[in-house]
Formats: C-alpha cells, sequence, structure tokens
C-alpha cells in the first residue's frame, strides 16, 4: 500500500476515534443532565422539603458531597427559594427572596456602598442553620444554636452581572465580583418582565391605602393580579387576586384594612386528616380537582371540587370533617 493511503487510513481511523469519544462524551452528559433534573429524594430530605416548602414546585435537585457528607441542594419554581438539606434530613440552608426593607440596616448600607450605582436586581435572604466541620478528612454536622443570616444582593451594571454576599450587621462575607457571563440571558428575562408588566396592568386605585398597606405589610412577595369591589349589607369589600410563588391567594378585605376573608390554594396533600377521612368515607375513590382553605377569623372551611366517576361536585368542609355543603354533582363534559 502507498504511503499516502496509509496517511489516508490513519486519518479515517483518527477521525472514527474522536467522532465516538464525543459521542459518548454527550450520551454521558445527556445522562448527567437528566439525573441532576430527576434526583430521588431520600424520605428525610424529601420531608425537610415539605415542611419549609409546603406549596411549592421543585425546579432542579442536585446532589454534591462535602467532607464524606451528601447533601441536596434543591431550587424551586417562580423564585419560590432554594434549600439545602443533608441526607439524614438536616436542614443546612434556607433561602427566600426578599425585599430591601425586610434587610437590615447595617447589610443595606453594605450592599449600597458596594452597588456604586449599579442597580439591585434581586436580594436574597440565606438563614445558614447548621454546617459542616471537618475532622480530618471527614466532617460533622453540627447545629446552630440559632440562625445565621446572610444576604446576597444580585447587581446589574451595563452588560455586567455582579453578587455580594453580607452578614446583618453589614460585614462582607463575598466581595463583589463582576462578571459578563449571562449578561444575554439576563436582558432576555428583562425584556419578559416588561411585556408581562405591560400586560398585567391592574386599577389599584379602588383600594384604600389601608388596604394597600395591609395587604404589602402581609404577603411583601405576592403579586397582585386583580382587583374588584363590592358591597354587602351596606359594607363595602375590596377583593385582591393574588399570586405569591405558585400559590394563589384570594383576599376580601374592609376599607380599613382588615382582612375579612382569606382564600388559598392547597394540594390535596396538605387537607386536614379529618378532611381527608370524610372524603374517603361520603365519596370513596374521589379525585380532588381543586382544593381551598377559606380562613374568616377564627373558623377554616376547605372548599373542594371533587370528580366521582363521571361527575364533578363541590362540597365544602370543615376542620372537623363536617360536610356543610354540597354543589354540583353534573357529568364530566371536559375534553380528556
Amino acid at each position: 500500500m502507498k504511503r499516502a493511503n496509509w496517511i489516508l487510513l490513519g486519518f479515517v481511523v483518527a477521525l472514527a476515534l474522536a467522532l465516538t469519544v464525543s459521542t459518548t462524551w454527550a450520551k454521558q452528559e445527556s445522562k448527567e443532565q437528566a439525573k441532576k433534573a430527576k434526583v430521588e429524594l431520600p424520605a428525610a430530605v424529601a420531608k425537610a422539603v415539605k415542611d419549609n416548602f409546603p406549596n411549592a414546585e421543585i425546579e432542579m435537585a442536585e446532589v454534591e458531597e462535602e467532607a464524606g457528607i451528601t447533601l441536596y441542594d434543591i431550587e424551586f419554581k417562580a423564585a419560590k427559594g432554594e434549600i439545602e438539606v443533608a441526607q439524614d434530613g438536616t436542614v443546612m440552608d434556607v433561602a427566600t427572596i426578599v425585599a430591601m426593607k425586610d434587610v437590615p440596616k447595617g447589610a443595606v448600607e453594605a450592599i449600597h456602598k458596594a452597588a456604586e450605582g449599579a442597580t439591585i436586581k434581586q436580594l436574597e435572604k440565606s438563614e445558614v442553620r447548621a454546617e459542616i466541620k471537618k475532622e480530618g478528612e471527614k466532617g460533622k454536622i453540627v447545629k446552630l444554636d440559632s440562625p445565621r443570616y446572610v444576604y446576597e444582593a444580585e447587581l446589574v451594571k451595563g452588560n455586567q452581572r455582579g453578587e455580594i454576599q453580607v452578614a446583618a450587621d453589614g460585614k462582607v462575607i463575598e466581595a463583589l465580583k463582576w462578571s459578563t457571563e449571562g449578561a444575554k440571558e439576563m436582558k432576555e428575562e428583562e425584556k419578559e418582565e416588561a411585556v408581562e408588566a405591560k400586560e398585567e396592568v391592574v386599577d389599584l386605585k379602588i383600594l384604600p391605602e389601608a388596604v394597600i398597606s395591609a395587604f404589602k405589610a402581609a404577603y411583601p412577595n405576592a403579586v397582585i393580579k386583580g382587583t374588584s369591589k363590592e358591597t354587602e349589607k351596606g359594607v363595602t369589600y375590596y377583593e385582591i387576586e393574588s399570586v405569591d410563588g405558585t400559590l394563589n391567594r384570594d383576599l376580601l378585605y374592609t376599607a380599613d384594612g382588615k382582612a375579612a376573608e382569606i382564600e388559598e390554594a392547597i394540594a390535596a396533600s396538605d387537607l386536614p386528616v379529618a378532611v381527608q377521612q370524610t372524603l374517603a368515607k361520603e365519596y370513596p375513590g374521589a379525585k380532588v380537582l381543586k382544593a381551598e382553605k377559606m380562613t374568616k377569623g377564627d373558623h377554616k372551611l376547605f372548599e373542594l371540587r371533587i370528580q366521582v366517576k363521571d361527575k364533578k361536585i363541590g362540597v365544602t368542609i370543615d376542620t372537623n370533617g363536617k360536610i356543610v355543603e354540597k354543589t354540583g354533582g353534573t357529568k364530566e363534559t371536559e375534553k380528556k
């Protein structure tokens, strides 16, 4: 065989090997991404997540190891927050989105000083509940007597993005670092937010100042989706439809800012035991399509929309499991 042919054969073999390695690497990366998105949480970790974020939906879960201890880093959808839990169920850290008014004065001053004219995009409060103390090559989980709070600010300046972490007293824990990574995605997010804000213009003028103040004080992270006014038996009520992360909440206020009624969407699994027992007894095999908790002062009711075979039924049950109202019973007509 001529030398040129040998060279050509060698090139083909090398190319085939490269393609094989590239394909294998791509498959492995794909598997890793799938694995990351579908992490199976141990029972203790799942319980800790539910106890701390009962109505949140998991967006991403990652597993990492530090000093021989397995940690689960879980992020929730709709900017609901994050939590880091050890395999035994110990909550290491809980992070939530907060407003500037919820940040201590010392931390605010440190953040503004570091920002130097930059826009504060987001503020996050981390509640550190436990730490890992290294003992040789292995580590040991040590629960803190009282939580330690860390405040992280996400800053934007031009096409740069930066983060800084400070303690409640303003001490810098992690100095500000600027980066252009993710600048394009950040601008796209801002455009989408602007469009959503334009589409969802809500008339707040009908709400008395006392009502707006009471709502913002009680639900600082909630977004108002709709407002209305109604009069019943000579009393004027103001209704606010809102969403708090993934939680839908409707409230009825009097003009002085007192909440007369609160309706919150809840998961069927979060219904009181007495309510679940009544459903199982009165409507065996029923599927809960929608569940809401209605609060009037100290009185609570659970309004449910259930499906029994081919019929949809509305039923209201109190905390003791007593059925106080039934409606519907129509056949299923929705498209499947």
